[in-house]
């Protein structure tokens, strides 16, 4: 899956200088352990993954993680929130102000579906967390913030885009939600096993079907 396919995507975190780990000794490993998580979950499963198996791929013991997190829940947690920021963030940042709605918005969505492996990862990790928010009001909570804050880009850029005369959006909130929504559906598609729809397949579906919604060329 992505594990051991690092070299293509984002580095592991890397040691630090002696200095820097003594000053932040607390910061520096528990990014280690956040950054060993991630693959693992992404591997075996968000609620499958233990512990020891963490200490055994970030090479601490069991009782420095108990000593930095308080439970597994709260490394799970963790790389929930790195995740999603992580993925998220450089995103909106590498288009953010480009004067272009409609080149902002393709661009924000085309790179959301990419076959290298952080992206995977990504939609594995999310695809578990879809699972545990709808059993867990907590988990809930803290997803239904963070698609308030997704619709909100979207919605923006749409107000943007139909200001500048780029498109034609009747009604951006409406745009937002649909949009998202279809965003997920095909990426529970595409990133399953086995699937019968390639990443490639679903990033043309998606722009697609918002340039059919805009009445605009991709």
């Amino acid at each position: 899956m992505v594990t051991g396919a690092r070299e293509a995507g984002r580095p592991r975190a890397k040691a630090k200088a002696e200095a820097e780990r003594q000053r932040h000794p607390t910061e520096v490993r528990r990014r280690l352990v956040i950054e060993s998580a991630r693959d693992l979950i992404a591997d075996k499963g968000l609620f499958n993954v233990k512990v020891r198996d963490i200490s055994a791929a970030c090479s601490v013991s069991p009782g420095t993680i108990v000593y930095h997190f308080r439970s597994l829940d709260e490394v799970l947690w963790e790389v929930i929130k790195a995740e999603t920021a992580d993925f998220y963030v450089p995103l909106q940042e590498s288009v953010r102000d480009s004067g272009d709605a409609a080149a902002e918005l393709f661009t924000f969505l085309g790179a959301m579906f990419s076959d290298d492996p952080d992206t995977r990862r990504h939609w594995l990790i999310w695809l578990d967390f879809w699972a545990a928010a709808a059993r867990e009001d907590s988990y809930g909570e803290w997803m239904n913030t963070h698609y308030d804050g997704w619709r909100q880009a979207l919605r923006e850029i749409a107000e943007r885009g139909t200001e500048q005369g780029t498109f034609t959006c009747a009604d951006p909130s409406a745009f937002a939600i649909e949009t998202a929504a279809l965003v997920d559906g095909l990426a529970a598609q595409c990133y399953s096993r086995k699937s019968r729809i390639t990443v490639s397949e679903a990033r043309t579906h998606l722009l697609q079907a918002v340039a059919s919604r805009l009445s605009i060329t991709p």
